[in-house]
């Protein structure tokens, strides 16, 4: 690898393709080159590594060649940033302490490892390491992926995007990078493969419009791994060469996008390998599930049903257990699906308008949504709670299979059809305990004035 190769070839994958720059422009070869410029001339550089194959591949290549990256032989204007979301596979933890951390060490390379310490920004970031001589890779810090998604009693949203890595890694990783950089621009690698272009293009949007927003370019962003076009199979290959070990992609075992950041047989194997794993994320599905029969962890399909397919008899058996052995709630569910705006209305009223005739119920506005939970116990006493409030309501139990164990429903509002918008839903359902009473906010307004204070 050389700086020739690195530098004066800037071979993207779809070069042409138009995508914003991080100075907002055409993603194009004058683009990259620019973008390059600014990441060399940052007086502090970081990758933000992820703990798996991608950017372990850069990082070995970094280790060996720095000024080839634009990094100082001496690393001295260099570190290495962790954000720890608190779920990762202990593989992946593992080949990380055997095979990377030795060589940081021994080239002394700066290492810092940082997490959420909250569930609000305002709560900041924990650093957890900041070494030289680092000796071991966090599993977790004080506020993790999971203890939100549990707390909130959702699965990570499909339609989101990669918003929990951003919430997760950008926030704790940027802002540990903005209290160290005095106000400069600091320059940040990604290791994105040459199969990732999109999601190089995506950070350089988001970059763009955080710039913007900050009238200053906080981070020049580079992805080595595009330009010197080295795939995923390629990646592979040169990690394994080097350390011996087949290393994973990192992500999530509660990722919803897991059959594209590993093939779906692979993800399968590896909840074999870790069925205590494979368990909370099959409750988590099926809490999810209870409070809105859509949100299953895949857009189309559920992680149970997958496992279940799969013969996986350790992770369900460990998640069969749990149900059994945990506390459920009976949980009352509201929501207010408001009407959208007509696409006229955007065009004359602007960003903002709260007049009723420019709403259509068949345009979905915001969702409101508001858990409550009314009583917890066994799941027997959740279950016997249910049916008797629905003999007090006078309203039937409904069995849902949309989760493949079953979810039971007492409803008081029902929507006339999912595609219909300024309606209610209001329902009592059981479910594994453990979700938070929580609000959006103005939800009280808005249901009071779609129901008329029922």
């Amino acid at each position: 690898m050389t700086s020739l190769t690195l530098f004066d070839t800037p071979a993207l994958k779809g070069a042409t393709t138009e995508a914003s720059s991080p100075a907002g422009g055409v993603y194009t070869a004058s683009a990259v080159a620019d973008a390059l410029a600014a990441f060399r001339s940052a007086p502090r550089k970081s990758l933000a590594y992820g703990l798996g194959v991608d950017s372990t591949a850069l990082l070995l290549a970094i280790l060996d060649d720095p000024v080839s990256f634009g990094i100082a032989e001496d690393f001295s204007d260099f570190s290495v940033v962790t954000a720890l979301t608190g779920f990762e596979f202990p593989d992946t933890i593992a080949a990380v302490q055997d095979h990377v951390l030795p060589r940081l060490r021994a080239k002394g390379v700066r290492y810092a490892q940082v997490a959420r310490a909250g569930h609000l920004e305002e709560a900041g970031v924990q650093v957890l390491s900041d070494t030289t001589t680092p000796g071991r890779v966090f599993s977790r810090g004080q506020w993790t992926l999971m203890d939100e998604m549990e707390a909130n009693g959702t699965v990570p949203q499909y339609s989101g995007g990669h918003r929990c890595s951003i919430k997760f890694k950008g926030f704790p990783i940027d802002s540990f990078q903005r209290s160290q950089a005095g106000g400069q621009t600091v320059g940040k690698l990604f290791g994105y493969n040459a199969d990732e272009f999109r999601r190089a293009a995506e950070a350089n949007k988001h970059q763009a419009r955080r710039d913007k927003k900050a009238g200053a370019r906080t981070f020049a962003l580079d992805y080595p791994l595009i330009r010197l076009g080295w795939d995923r199979e390629a990646v592979q290959g040169y990690v394994q060469e080097r350390t011996g070990v087949a290393m994973a992609k990192s992500y999530c075992p509660v990722c919803p996008f897991s059959g594209v950041c590993s093939p779906q047989p692979d993800h399968l194997k590896r909840l074999r390998k870790y069925p205590d794993l494979a368990a909370r994320v099959l409750r988590l599905e099926y809490v999810s599930m209870a409070l809105n029969d859509n949100s299953s962890l895949y857009k189309d399909d559920t992680l149970f049903r997958r496992v279940t397919a799969d013969q996986n008899t350790d992770a369900l058996g460990q998640f069969g257990a749990r149900l059994d052995e945990e506390d459920w709630a009976v949980y009352r569910v509201q929501r207010a699906y408001t009407a959208g705006r007509r696409p006229e209305c955007h065009t004359a009223h602007g960003d903002r308008c709260a007049k009723p005739g420019c709403r259509d119920s068949g345009i979905k506005g915001t969702v409101y949504r508001s858990v409550k939970t009314v009583r917890t116990g066994s799941r027997a006493e959740a279950s016997a709670f249910l049916r008797n409030a629905a003999v007090a309501l006078n309203r039937r139990v409904e069995h849902s299979t949309a989760h493949g164990l079953g979810v039971d429903r007492v409803r008081t509002h029902t929507r006339p059809d999912s595609k219909t918008y300024g309606t209610v839903e209001d329902f009592y359902v059981t479910a594994p305990a453990g979700v938070q009473d929580k609000a959006r906010d103005s939800f009280a307004t808005v249901w009071s004035g779609m129901t008329g204070g029922q």
